[in-house]
């Protein structure tokens, strides 16, 4: 019990993937296990069974040699039809001396050994009385000396035709004890094949519920975590017994939570400006409504036991937030933003399967430029709450990073419902609101921190039409020099 116990806490403390491999490799090699017991022991009845069936077809195709043929002969011999050069009547007798002699050899029964013992020599008397009447033709004595002789061939061979069948009886009955061990034999691989089936479900069975522990409970602890946090408490702590996918997930909440913590204090006691603080705030906190719908989703996925996607989002989001935490910087590489947005994008289409897909195309040397963290995000939500989500039949979301100039340019579209002439311009006022109420809020909060940060030549502008999609183009400078961050 000891030795289970130990087992399944180091299985627990595994990876979610490595458990399904583990589950995996037991079940195949159970399985595996089942399908060779059950062949080596059929294959070895079946040898078995084909030697005695090939020992008895031996034995019975020599008793009509024995009863019939070498009378014959022999009766040719003596009535001058056949000669001693034309006879087959040696050549019977030493088929017959050779299968005895190859049949003793190959029998593994004393019993049957015995028989074969006493009809080889039979056989000798047999040779004696052929070689007997060979003398006697040869040197041309009486025909009723040959008739004596001819009589005694004929008792002889017919007295080795009785021992064979008689043997053939021995072989027969040690193929039905044979048939018997068979029956045993199979109902015993039958037995043994049900209880390692038994052991590889209970084996599957208990994987399952590590799997499941693994991510279920978490999952939901971290969804009530998440409630209280967006209800605004933030001493919320999850704990994590195992380590696995999960554990990376509930680690970034609770750095998630004490950053926010040590934000909300630090926004108490700072004494800069009110806009200051509010973009400080946006820059840094994460949207615990997003983390909430994702863990839905997981919690969804593990119920319909889709385990792949399951890691795949739990991935996505450890990475999201690995970005958004970024040990407190406020600005992070075009590679770690276009990461973020690529594990936010890659959750919303799990999320929104049916109607939204993306693409992402980006020119390799920007990548290691600057940009404000957290900056392309509202970007792509704006695309795909405000166009996507809102048209029939969904659509795509297209993402392009590349350099003009000394300025990068981010452009992101989709081909959504887009705007009139008239809800783009409201919207373009309220990007450029101090205080937007409504729609253009996120957007509003890039075009600040962006201008606060590069100066008002930067910054965002859209363009829209009815029906025809949004294009949001975001320029930001090339030069990591040039990044003139607020602190």
């Amino acid at each position: 019990m000891n030795l289970i116990h130990r087992l399944s806490d180091r299985i627990r403390q595994r990876s979610i993937r490595y458990k399904m491999l583990f589950g995996f490799l037991v079940m195949v090699i159970g399985m595996a296990a089942i399908n060779l017991t059950t062949v080596f022991s059929t294959q070895s009845f079946l040898r078995e069974y084909h030697v005695i069936a090939s020992r008895i077809a031996t034995a019975n195709s020599l008793v009509p040699i024995a009863r019939e043929l070498i009378g014959t002969e022999a009766y040719y011999v003596v009535a001058g039809r056949e000669t001693l050069q034309t006879t087959m009547l040696f050549d019977y007798v030493t088929e017959v001396s050779d299968s005895l002699s190859q049949l003793e050899q190959g029998s593994t029964i004393e019993k049957n050994r015995k028989q074969l013992r006493i009809a080889a020599r039979t056989l000798g008397t047999l040779e004696k009385y052929c070689s007997q009447l060979r003398r006697q033709s040869m040197m041309g004595v009486s025909l009723v000396e040959q008739n004596a002789t001819l009589e005694q061939i004929r008792d002889v061979s017919s007295l080795i035709g009785e021992q064979m069948n008689e043997y053939i009886y021995l072989e027969l009955t040690y193929m039905d004890e044979l048939d018997q061990q068979i029956q045993q034999r199979a109902r015993q691989i039958l037995i043994g094949d049900a209880g390692t089936a038994v052991l590889i479900l209970l084996t599957m069975a208990l994987i399952q519920i590590m799997i499941d522990q693994s991510i279920s409970g978490p999952i939901e602890q971290l969804v009530e975590n998440t409630k209280r946090l967006s209800e605004g408490d933030f001493g919320v702590r999850v704990e994590s017994a195992d380590k696995n996918e999960i554990t990376v997930l509930n680690e970034s909440f609770n750095r998630m939570v004490e950053k926010l913590q040590r934000l909300m204090t630090k926004l108490q006691e700072d004494t800069r400006t009110r806009e200051q603080l509010e973009l400080r705030l946006m820059q840094e906190q994460i949207n615990p409504h997003f983390l909430y719908n994702t863990l839905e989703i997981i919690v969804w996925l593990v119920e319909s036991s889709d385990k792949e996607k399951v890691v795949g989002v739990v991935q996505s989001l450890s990475r999201f937030y690995r970005v958004a935490l970024s040990q407190g910087r406020a600005v992070v590489t075009i590679r770690e933003e276009l990461d973020c947005i690529q594990s936010y994008l890659y959750i919303q289409q799990v999320r929104y399967m049916d109607i939204m897909t993306y693409r992402v195309c980006v020119d390799e040397a920007v990548l290691d430029n600057e940009i404000q963290k957290l900056t392309l995000q509202p970007l792509v939500e704006n695309a795909l709450y405000h166009g996507i989500e809102r048209q029939r039949g969904g659509g795509t979301i297209w993402v392009e990073i590349r350099r003009n100039g000394e300025t990068i340019e981010v452009v992101v579209s989709d081909d959504g419902c887009g705007m009139d002439e008239t809800a783009l311009l409201r919207l373009r006022r309220a990007i450029a609101d101090k205080n937007p109420i409504g729609g253009g809020f996120g957007l509003s909060n890039v075009q600040k921190r962006v201008q606060l940060a590069y100066g008002p030549e930067y910054g965002i502008e859209i363009e829209s039409a009815q029906g025809r999609g949004t294009r949001v183009i975001l320029r930001i400078p090339a030069k990591p020099e040039e990044n003139r961050v607020l602190p």
